[in-house]
């Protein structure tokens, strides 16, 4: 399954993490947020500051569109959270 990240929305950074629209297959898309203690632990942001965090992002972006396809499936009618469980180390 091609999973990419939704051209027409940017990442942003809400309350302390990164939210994000992935569309998969080029059609569905689904909203996903990753904590901030992800991007600091698993990929490296050096704070809390939305310009780490997405710089992070950024950095990891092929890793984090991998999970949100594997969490795709996860049934919610809202913004569906990645945390450190799903990334190994």
């Amino acid at each position: 399954m091609t999973t990419e990240l939704a051209k027409e929305v940017q990442p942003t950074v809400v309350d302390g993490a990164v939210r994000f629209t992935a569309r998969f297959e080029g059609r569905k898309s689904q909203d996903f947020e990753i904590s901030g203690d992800v991007l600091e632990e698993h990929f490296g942001a050096a704070s809390r500051s939305d310009d780490d965090l997405l710089a992070a992002f950024k950095h990891g972006r092929e890793e984090i569109l991998k999970a949100a396809g594997e969490a795709s499936s996860t049934p919610t009618t809202g913004i569906v959270p990645l945390g450190t469980g799903d990334f190994t180390e």
